[in-house]
């Protein structure tokens, strides 16, 4: 009897059991739907009235402290980047003004040279000298044509006190007056092809040419060595003035929007500022992008002392420096505003009260903890309480505007 009672049970549950093995699966299952369902529907609710609070001004959020930390927002205190954060390789280079060759103004021979590569030069101090036979013809020409027309000019004057005495016929005096004027001409003509020939240089009796340094400034190179014969216009030596250097910067495409002519230019040599070195001002920027390496290419004024450590040529590290102080911030704090590119980031300006200043970002900075962003067109902070910007919640706050 026993044995059939279990049997029956077994095989016939009653209600009771169906609804009590049942009804705890479904539960179960459907709450996890149902929370999920009642948290989207408060999150929507939300941001609804959060937008409908803060219709009245459309550049700021108020939030209360649940809110807050519902929408996962967090702020931080404003850096301020120092000046000169921007470092970009550069190159030193000297100015086309700042180097003059001196050339043999005719043919010759080299017959003594006075200065060596390295040595500083003045202005005007001699520096070779060369023995040429054209440029002795040229002298003895300009010489006699000098004398022509002194010796026709005398004629000239004797002749007009002839003329005035009544003692010579009016042809003679037209006659010496020609003369005169002939000679004056070729004595004109010697003395041009004398100086355009030999310029500066001072020539003596025997042929002799003596050049002189037509600026300041070191040997840079000789090409030329004692007992030579040279050509006319053979280039003999450079000189060079290492005092002002041209720095070209390449600056990457996407940090080159702040760049403007008179900012200064750290030079740095090993990551160190040249000791010796003064600080560059930018002269000016290209228009045109290298296309190869997608940067600008920036021209910096370097002026250094007569000691010159930096040379021409020479690789550095140049770091851009603006007038003053730039925000820094963290670029999870930039945000994009619309599809044409405006950016923007948010200011805490009270405990849950936000709002949105439109930026424009100039720089961007490596530093340990990620990349930082230069920006312009930031509030200054006030005296004893700096800025603080929203690095977290962006896009929450973002979605709470005011289309």
């Amino acid at each position: 009897m026993a044995s059939t009672q279990t049997r029956h049970l077994g095989q016939h549950p009653g209600p009771a059991t169906q609804t009590g093995l049942a009804q705890p699966w479904s539960w179960h299952r459907g709450v996890p739907g149902l929370v999920l369902a009642m948290c989207l529907v408060n999150l929507v609710s939300l941001v609804s009235l959060l937008t409908e609070a803060n219709a009245a001004d459309p550049g700021v959020i108020t939030l209360e402290t649940g809110q807050v930390g519902a929408l996962g927002v967090a702020s931080v205190p404003l850096a301020q980047a120092a000046a000169g954060g921007l470092t970009v390789p550069a190159q030193l280079r000297l100015p086309a003004q700042q180097q003059q060759v001196l050339a043999a103004p005719t043919a010759g021979l080299v017959t003594a040279i006075q200065a060596d590569p390295g040595a500083s030069v003045r202005q005007g101090q001699w520096l070779v000298r060369l023995r040429s036979t054209q440029a002795q013809a040229l002298r003895r020409n300009a010489q006699q044509a000098s004398s022509q027309l002194e010796l026709a000019e005398r004629s000239l004057r004797r002749d007009e006190q002839l003329m005035a005495e009544g003692l010579i016929a009016q042809s003679r005096l037209d006659q010496s007056r020609t003369q005169a004027r002939v000679a004056r001409l070729a004595a004109q003509q010697q003395q041009q092809a004398l100086g355009q020939t030999l310029g500066s240089a001072q020539v003596a009796a025997n042929g002799d040419i003596t050049l002189v340094a037509p600026m300041g400034g070191q040997v840079a190179e000789l090409m030329v060595s004692v007992g030579q014969r040279v050509d006319e216009a053979a280039p003999l030596l450079k000189i060079a003035n290492l005092q002002e250097l041209w720095v070209d910067l390449q600056v990457p495409l996407s940090q080159s929007q702040g760049l403007r002519v008179g900012q200064t230019v750290q030079v740095l040599v090993g990551g160190e500022a040249a000791a010796d070195s003064r600080r560059a001002t930018v002269a000016s920027i290209a228009p045109l992008l290298d296309e190869r390496t997608q940067s600008v290419t920036v021209h910096a004024r370097l002026r250094q002392t007569a000691a010159g450590g930096l040379r021409p040529g020479q690789w550095v590290q140049a770091r851009v420096q603006t007038g003053a102080s730039e925000p820094l911030l963290p670029q999870a704090a930039i945000v994009t505003l619309s599809a044409s590119g405006e950016q923007g980031v948010f200011l805490e300006e009270a405990p849950g009260r936000y709002r949105l200043h439109k930026v424009k970002v100039v720089g961007q900075v490596a530093a340990p903890d990620g990349l930082q962003m230069v920006v312009h067109g930031l509030p200054a902070a006030q005296a004893g309480t700096p800025l603080r910007v929203v690095t977290r919640g962006t896009a929450a706050l973002k979605a709470l505007l005011k289309p």
